[in-house]
């Protein structure tokens, strides 16, 4: 304070002096006054640090730049594992404390599954990312429930029109190595812009499955022991186009295409051998092809007058082709064929709106509709004969309607409210051989509400309640049935039925960067894939169920800390509790587990001006129960360096994932005479190297995306 005022008299002197002439040096700061007065004053320096949370309209948004400033992030999808909060579990990105997690672009639902989403947006610059928003209670004009991620393209304009673009190349060594590549180009004016992305890639990677089963049938134990194998080999190409156009109105009108092709080229194959302990050998040898192709066309308009209005069309196919062979000591071999066959076609249509009331009620309400229709196909043959189980031919039908109405105020300075009221009507029919059967037909009601109630500048409290009802995938509800060796196989369940989620999250921000929340999750039927040992035959099922009851409840923390300009790092930590309870064919169970997770990140400036940083992450799960089973713990250490060239638009990124190699889950049954242990070896471990080039000062265009949650096998 007294080096202010000190200033101050200074420059009280400053219009008495007939010349003033001003020197900077290293370190201090020379004032001549008169020529003849010379005072040197040490710099004064304001340091403050940019907040990388803020609160909008009851959505946490977080600065991406600043967040991922200096880190290993290349692509969107990097982006989102940055973010406090969020546990990343392979290509399934979930906020903590939340049961489901939707990623939703630029303000709208995508329409692709979690992996296709996932390659999606790791096919996508990070630089396009302008900001992310949090929403643990998604308002309905966003087309999704629940908790969700909104990733924000950003949407430059420029009195120029100029040509940006990207180009990267990147090599990942796993237990084989998979090479991919990404170009991106757009153009943008001041009236529109343009974009395209095109990411071959080829996916090479491995995995096994160690198991020791000891089921019992008619009063004899048995023991059995497994391995299994399997190579998995795909040639894909990820395309997306995008142009908007603004129009003298400020009206926008925006069209997009996304296109992902699946080569049928290189088998996928699967091998293994089960031993029969004192009974006989069997040796498994599968062989996996078949094509896949999405095709996605949409088109949006938003309003000057606060209306939004759009409509998208997706068309899917997969062919899968599978032939096993089992070889019997007996030198009695079984040949098994399967030819599985998808074609869905679904429509969906959107109709929102929103009006500012008297004393500053902001009135939102809105229209949605879906159509789809899905034909499943499946031939099996046994030794070249038809085999009944795991042949069929359905034809499915789906229409849904659905309206909202809500409102958000802010009560003050303090308080600001979110509620809304959304009613849908689903039905669902499926054609088997001419004879009709209905799978849903219902009327949800999903209620949504978030409140904000801000202590002061930096500090806040925030309450969300969401609700949702999950459906299954086409696949899971037919009585398709996939071998996987001569032990294990995979069956759907038509009596499956959709899900319900209720979610409530009390989350205390503190100096707008520290965030500690309560959580409490309720799912009445959830969805679960558990294995069955049969008691009439050696035979291990894994079955689709819903849960009478699945509660997940706890307390999480997010910590930043920073030491010097040298080291920036943020510890994520949880605790729950789970109970789950439910019917497995004939095996009832009531569980409950408390469990732990912890996350350390730490980024490491190894130079002045940042340009090359280290980072060094871990990450720690306690045991966790999942229907009948016992999850060990997991540990994961991983590591990046990344070399920034601004004046060459060069960057080098070299990342090494899993790098003891111990993120490999092991699981146990054993309850009521049902006893396992898998070990599941997921080629985790891997060494990635990315070569990032861009010109013309790049940043991505808007881009709207697909929805395909439930498709494919």
């Amino acid at each position: 304070m007294k080096r202010i005022y000190y200033l101050l008299w200074i420059a009280s002197l400053l219009p008495l002096a007939g010349q003033v002439q001003a020197q900077k040096k290293m370190g201090n700061e020379t004032i001549l006054v008169n020529d003849s007065i010379t005072l040197d004053l040490p710099e004064v320096f304001v340091k403050a640090e940019r907040p990388l949370l803020k609160v909008t309209d009851g959505r946490l948004q977080y600065d991406i730049p600043n967040l991922i400033k200096s880190k290993p992030v290349d692509n969107a999808f990097d982006v989102l594992g940055e973010l406090p909060g969020v546990g990343r579990d392979g290509d399934r990105i979930t906020l903590l404390g939340t049961s489901e997690t939707t990623i939703i672009l630029n303000g709208r639902k995508s329409s692709m599954t979690p992996e296709q989403l996932a390659d999606l947006l790791k096919s996508t610059p990070s630089a396009k990312v302008k900001k992310v928003e949090v929403m643990y209670s998604t308002p309905p004009q966003y087309g999704v429930r629940g908790a969700s991620i909104n990733v924000i393209i950003e949407n430059d304009r420029s009195l120029k029109e100029i040509l940006k673009g990207e180009v990267s190349l990147t090599g990942t060594q796993g237990y084989y190595f998979s090479p991919t590549s990404r170009l991106n180009l757009s153009y943008t004016g001041k009236k529109y812009a343009a974009d395209f992305s095109y990411s071959p890639g080829y996916r090479h990677g491995r995995s096994t499955e160690d198991m020791h089963a000891e089921p019992t049938m008619d009063n004899r134990k048995y023991d059995i022991l497994q391995k299994n194998w399997s190579e998995n080999k795909s040639i894909y190409h990820n395309l997306r186009g995008a142009f908007e156009y603004d129009f003298d109105n400020k009206d926008k009108l925006s069209a997009s295409y996304t296109g992902r092709y699946e080569q049928d080229g290189p088998a996928s194959l699967r091998g293994g051998q089960t031993e029969f302990v004192d009974i006989e050998t069997v040796n498994t040898a599968s062989r996996t092809t078949g094509p896949t192709t999405l095709h996605s066309a949409r088109a949006d308009y938003n309003g000057h007058q606060h209306l939004n209005a759009g409509i998208d069309y997706t068309f899917y196919k997969d062919k899968t082709l599978q032939e096993l062979t089992n070889n019997f000591a007996a030198d009695n071999d079984q040949n098994r064929r399967n030819e599985s066959r998808q074609q869905s076609q679904q429509a969906n249509l959107y109709l929102n709106h929103f009006t500012v009331a008297g004393n500053g009620w902001k009135i939102s309400y809105g229209l949605e509709a879906s159509l789809s229709r899905v034909v499943n196909k499946a031939d099996a043959l046994l030794d070249n004969e038809q085999e009944s189980e795991g042949t069929f031919n359905l034809k499915q039908k789906e229409h849904s309607a659905g309206a909202f109405a809500g409102f958000s105020r802010s009560f003050g300075k303090k308080l600001m409210l979110d509620a809304s009221l959304a009613v849908r009507y689903y039905k669902a029919t499926v054609d088997s051989a001419g004879k009709k059967n209905t799978l849903w037909d219902k009327v949800d009601l999903f209620p949504t509400l978030s409140a904000v109630y801000r202590i002061n500048p930096s500090n806040l409290l925030q309450f969300s309640l969401s609700s949702n009802r999950k459906y299954p995938s086409y696949w899971a509800t037919t009585p398709n049935t996939f071998y996987m060796n001569a032990y294990s196989v995979i069956k759907g369940n038509q009596e499956l039925k959709p899900e319900l989620n209720y979610s409530m999250q009390l989350t205390y921000v503190i100096k707008n960067k520290y965030v500690v929340g309560a959580f409490a999750n309720f799912q009445p039927d959830k969805i679960q894939q558990m294995s069955y040992q049969r008691p009439d035959r050696l035979q291990s099922v894994f079955h689709w169920i819903n849960l009478d009851r699945h509660t997940m409840y706890g307390l999480m923390a997010v910590i930043p800390f920073r030491a010097g300009e040298v080291l920036s790092s943020r510890l994520t930590l949880m605790g729950a509790g789970i109970h789950d309870k439910g019917t497995l064919v004939d095996i009832a169970f009531d569980r409950k587990k408390l469990f732990g997770r912890a996350m350390l990140t730490n980024t490491i400036f190894l130079t002045r001006n940042k340009n090359l940083s280290l980072d060094v992450g871990g990450s720690y799960n306690s045991g966790i129960i999942q229907g009948v089973y016992d999850i060990d713990p997991l540990y994961s250490i991983d590591a990046s360096l990344v070399w920034s060239l601004p004046k060459k638009n060069l960057r080098f990124t070299l990342k090494g994932s899993d790098l003891l190699n111990s993120h490999t889950p092991v699981t146990h049954i054993d309850e009521q005479g049902q006893k396992s242990r898998m070990e599941l070896f997921q080629d985790m471990r891997s060494v990635s190297l990315t070569v990032r080039y861009s010109f013309g000062g790049y940043k991505e265009k808007k881009v709207k995306a697909v929805d395909t949650s439930r498709f494919g096998t």
